[in-house]
């Protein structure tokens, strides 16, 4: 396996002291990203929260520390991403407020209509079956609930990443993910593009 090989199946699930290192690193680069994101969210007192993709669970913990009463709930397909996470929230688990699981998107281990905000940030290159993930999200979404899915522009990310190291690039304008998100019936959608010198990117918000 080349570098740019292993650096990719990294980033897509990362694994023993590299991943660890891996989850950190991405936590910081995307610190910008997941907070826009979080703040999109409109999270309120009380909302039931589920993060997909949560890396190292820095932003899970900070939910549950700034939003009195949320429950916030993490998958990710990682293990070594799910023992740094449930060990970075073992005081918020310990209170039944954080909830941490391995699990794969296209089949999420949750009941229909509990959370009132969804997010992902940086894991829909990842998707193999997106109609699918958009499906299961609607499902465990409660009715008025909130979505945001958020990723870098394709062309800052075909610059690193290519299908032939397991990505799925969108386009600049996000109308693939938005015209998804339709099909599977979610009536609104909207797209915030955000943009500065070091970092570009989408946030799809959608809303059933």
């Amino acid at each position: 396996m080349g570098l740019k090989s292993y650096l990719a199946s990294q980033s897509r699930k990362p694994e023993g002291f590299i991943g660890k290192l891996m989850g950190k690193l991405m936590s910081k680069i995307n610190s910008e990203m997941n907070e826009k994101t979080i703040q999109l969210l409109g999270i309120d007192e009380q909302d039931y929260v589920l993060e997909i993709g949560f890396g190292n669970g820095k932003y899970i913990a900070e939910i549950a520390q700034k939003v009195k009463g949320t429950h916030v709930f993490g998958l990710d397909f990682s293990e070594t991403m799910v023992l740094a996470a449930t060990k970075l929230n073992k005081a918020f688990i310990e209170q039944g407020r954080v909830r941490i699981a391995q699990g794969d998107i296209g089949e999420i281990p949750y009941n229909d209509m509990i959370f009132d905000k969804i997010f992902t940030v940086n894991t829909i290159y990842f998707w193999p079956d997106p109609n699918l993930a958009l499906r299961e999200l609607k499902r465990v979404l409660k009715p008025g609930g909130r979505l945001v899915i958020t990723f870098r522009s394709k062309a800052i990310m075909a610059q690193r990443a290519s299908a032939e190291y397991g990505f799925s690039l969108y386009t600049p304008e996000a109308e693939e993910v938005e015209n998804l998100l339709k099909e599977v019936g979610y009536s609104s959608v909207s797209i915030e593009h955000f943009s500065n010198k070091s970092i570009e990117y989408y946030c799809v918000v959608a809303e059933y």
